[in-house]
């Protein structure tokens, strides 16, 4: 396993910014929002130096509003976890093009509830399922 200095503010601001603009779509019922959340994760995935919400955290950090919490570990977990979020927020814009409005809200709400679970306790589902997966293949 490769660890790296990885900031865990720098993740937990993308979750809580993720879950504002997944919430505030929610709510008004504009199912495009499911869209830019999935942007959200699609451009911390493939180019996390341009994505806005780690633009958005590095302002943050550079104006001393927050300080980030650096820990050596491996980022792969993280990284699957978006992916799966990334995935399940595809499936959601799928059905809202399709029409289904209620999966794509419910898909939403998964996306949310496990953010939230990751900002408020620090577990991490996606991280769990990569966990269970590597498990199964060594063993």
């Amino acid at each position: 396993m490769n660890t790296f200095q990885f900031d865990r503010s720098g993740l937990r601001f993308g979750q809580i910014s993720l879950i504002s603009v997944l919430v505030i779509g929610y709510v008004t019922n504009i199912p495009y929002v499911i869209y830019f959340g999935a942007y959200m994760l699609m451009s911390a995935l493939i180019i996390p130096d341009w994505a806005p919400q780690l633009l958005l955290y590095c302002w943050f950090v550079r104006n001393n509003w927050t300080t980030p919490a650096i820990h050596d570990e491996d980022p792969t977990p993280h990284r699957f976890a978006q992916q799966m979020g990334f995935g399940v927020l595809v499936i959601g814009m799928l059905a809202a093009i399709l029409g289904s409005t209620s999966i794509a809200w419910t898909a939403t709400l998964v996306v949310i509830v496990l953010a939230f679970l990751y900002v408020t306790t620090g577990f991490c589902a996606g991280c769990f399922v990569y966990a269970q997966i590597a498990k199964i293949r060594r063993g």
